[in-house]
């Protein structure tokens, strides 16, 4: 009796927790087995990237990549990662259904069983595109400034040259119109 009662306190905590990732909008969570294919789709996998549940169940991953990425081998190194380190968090490109890219912070965690056999990987991906704009907007203003700076410094070199070259020409003429 007691087992049959925490076996279904476990389905339901199983049941609770899928039913919480499923509403997580903000955030793709997803799964893939060992083969790389994926296994789950949460609704924020599918506001990020594009594709609804039935267009990637049971679909390898490398679709998300950009496509120098899948030809440098980028997806199998990070899950290579994952296997030895357990998790993996890195930034980059990545590719939703309608071909557009945006910036992610993802998080690759490799899941095992008791055997300590792969069985798995967690993905979790956030989109920084804004985050991504904003700093190279800010790279780009503090470019600018220093280049500003460097052309205020130049002109400010010339300007106390110029001084110099009228301070000269002015001695000159008062020399030249005092009386012998």
């Amino acid at each position: 009796m007691r087992r049959s009662v925490i076996n279904d306190a476990q389905s339901s905590a199983t049941f609770d927790y899928q039913r919480a990732i499923e509403r997580v909008t903000q955030s793709a969570i997803y799964l893939l087995d060992a083969k790389c294919r994926v296994t789950s789709w949460n609704s924020g996998a599918e506001a990020i990237k594009g594709y609804s549940t039935k267009d990637v169940i049971g679909q390898p991953f490398f679709n998300f990549y950009p496509e120098k990425d899948q030809s440098e081998d980028k997806p199998m190194r990070i899950l290579r990662q994952a296997v030895r380190k357990g998790s993996v968090t890195e930034e980059g490109w990545r590719v939703r259904k309608d071909g557009t890219e945006f910036w992610a912070h993802i998080v690759t965690t490799a899941l095992f069983n008791e055997h300590k056999q792969v069985t798995g990987f967690l993905k979790i991906v956030h989109n920084y595109s804004e985050y991504k704009r904003l700093d190279n907007q800010r790279i780009s203003l503090v470019d600018t400034t220093q280049k500003q700076k460097k052309l205020i410094n130049k002109q400010k070199a010339e300007i106390k040259e110029l001084e110099k070259q009228l301070q000269g020409a002015s001695q000159k003429m008062q020399n030249a119109m005092k009386p012998n």
